[in-house]
């Protein structure tokens, strides 16, 4: 290895493009910027106005186009971009011309949670599962339930293919419209264990199959290269700690134990000590990243793809991209995925993602006439509008043969030599779960990558059917006053978690503390948390 492996590391285009459209003549209103006429919020009692009959969104494409606004988060690997084919071919379609306002991720929550406050959104928003059980009961968001049996049964189909959709309901009504999957062609991606299996082989060790293992790994590796930090982080302990405490065989924070079927506060479950422990031995001995708290996701690639890291445990597709860069000056220098790692009573566990995300798209409760809307959203389930969201133009980005979906070689090879292939081709085309989809579909993921992918793919699929990987489950659905008191009590109980996590990590407070912490947890109300979660998820039994 020559010193750290340093690639000339090529930055990710992060050039994101909000690009705001003249109006155009509406066939009716609709933003929620213009509800002057409006009477009243279509809220859980309102019910749609009468439709004669239910017409393909495509039978009114003789009539002016309507112009519906679409907030969602932008992000540096896959920027969000106006007028990309997918939505020229919603355009096409549905005769909805969308208009595009990208808003950087960083800064996202902060400006979702002011609209939403200020009741002053836009006409469709993106937001998650917590957005809706918070808000539902504020009449900001459409209740879409009434609207559901006239103007949707593509989703309609959908839900009652994937059941854990019921639980985004809030008071048995639905008020979004959730991302979901195409499982046939899904991805089986997570949070996994990658190493530099070049260097293993360079220093001679043998593949770590345990947590202690991957210790002394990292130790070598840092003996080896001294300017390195073996392990680097993204998004910051928390993030993290939600599946590395689950894989030491407890959890973090409130998550659901399949031992015991039930939900625990998991600050004070042994694995939650264990794996906290664990960060702070590497913080120590300079195994972790020193500014793990701080790293950016642009950090966090760099040091990836340079050599100055050779450790992560997180979504393995990003490994393609840091062998691409590794690979350019040194052809040996490879991320490879480890089986599931032990812990220290030789349990072997790990969550994946489920490929449904189920985040949603919302629609203003001030839209007038918000049929027609509710009718994009529908043909967009349909297996031709999962089409469109995900591989752009028939005939000029994809074709079909009885049902088998090939990519373009032209499109393929127009991308190839991107940093990220697939996410700068699903940025042009603005398909996919980044862009403007509801149904997502990873077969361009798997056209546009290494086969290595799919072999990591497959490597899950397999750990899932062992029982050593699980789909993380929904939470639960809430009562209005259960909605309430979680409302307050995560508040009060997540600053305490925020406030001192980072401190045992970093050694500002000592790990003898930590039982301490979880009865000051406990005391707060975490030990509330544990029993509304598990009264809502007795009552779906």
């Amino acid at each position: 290895m020559n010193g750290t492996k340093n690639a000339s590391w090529k930055k990710i285009a992060a050039s994101t493009m909000a690009l705001t459209l003249s109006a155009a003549a509406l066939l009716s209103a609709c933003s929620g910027n213009n509800t002057a006429n409006n009477t009243g919020n279509n809220s859980s009692s309102s019910a749609p106005a009468s439709n004669a009959a239910t017409s393909s969104a495509s039978s009114s494409a003789a009539a002016p186009a309507r112009e519906v606004t679409v907030m969602r988060s932008d992000t540096v690997i896959q920027p969000w971009l106006a007028d990309s084919p997918a939505l020229q071919e919603i355009m096409k379609n549905t005769n909805t011309k969308i208009t595009t306002q990208a808003v950087p991720e960083s800064d996202y929550d902060a400006k979702k949670n002011t609209l939403i406050a200020t009741n002053n959104l836009p006409d469709v928003l993106f937001v998650k599962k917590a957005d809706i059980i918070t808000y539902a009961n504020t009449g900001v968001f459409l209740n879409l339930t009434p609207y559901l049996d006239e103007y949707a049964p593509n989703l309609k189909k959908r839900m009652e293919s994937d059941p854990e959709v019921n639980k985004l309901k809030v008071d048995g009504d639905l008020y979004g419209f959730p991302i979901m999957a195409n499982k046939e062609n899904a991805a089986n991606v997570g949070n996994f264990p990658m190493i530099r299996t070049d260097v293993l082989e360079e220093l001679n060790l043998a593949a770590p199959t345990t947590f202690d293992e991957l210790y002394e790994v990292l130790k070598a590796f840092k003996q080896a290269y001294p300017d390195s930090y073996p392990w680097s982080f993204r998004n910051g302990s928390e993030y993290n700690l939600k599946f590395l405490a689950y894989a030491f065989g407890g959890g973090f924070p409130i998550y659901y134990e399949p031992k015991e079927d039930k939900f625990v506060y998991g600050v004070s479950s042994d694995g939650f000590k264990e794996a906290v422990t664990f960060l702070n031995k590497l913080y120590k001995e300079k195994l972790l990243d020193p500014n793990f708290a701080a790293l950016t996701v642009q950090q966090w690639q760099q040091n990836l793809s340079s050599g100055k890291s050779l450790f992560f445990y997180d979504n393995y597709t990003f490994a393609t991209n840091f062998n691409a860069a590794l690979q350019e000056t040194d052809p040996d220098a490879k991320f490879d995925m480890l089986p599931v790692l032990a812990d220290a009573n030789g349990n072997k566990r790990n969550y994946m993602d489920n490929p449904s995300s189920f985040n949603s798209y919302v629609i203003s409760s001030k839209v007038q006439n918000p049929e027609e809307i509710i009718k994009m959203f529908d043909w967009m389930y349909s297996d031709e509008g999962l089409k469109s969201t995900n591989f752009g133009v028939s005939g000029e980005h994809y074709t079909e043969d009885n049902g088998t979906i090939t990519i373009a070689q032209s499109l393929l090879d127009q991308f190839k030599d991107k940093q990220d292939p697939y996410r700068a081709m699903q940025s042009f085309l603005g398909t996919g779960l980044l862009s403007f989809a509801v149904m997502t579909d990873d077969t361009p993921m798997f056209a546009s990558s290494p086969e290595q992918l799919k072999v990591w793919s497959d490597a899950v699929k397999s750990q899932k059917e062992a029982g050593i990987v699980v789909e993380k489950p929904l939470d639960p659905p809430f009562t209005e006053e259960e909605r309430d008191q979680l409302k307050q009590l995560n508040s009060k109980v997540g600053t305490l978690v925020t406030q001192n996590v980072d401190k045992f990590i970093m050694g500002n407070r000592p790990l003898s503390e930590l039982d301490q912490f979880a009865q000051e947890l406990a005391s707060s109300g975490a030990a509330d948390i544990e029993k509304i979660y598990n009264d809502a998820w007795a009552r779906m039994k």
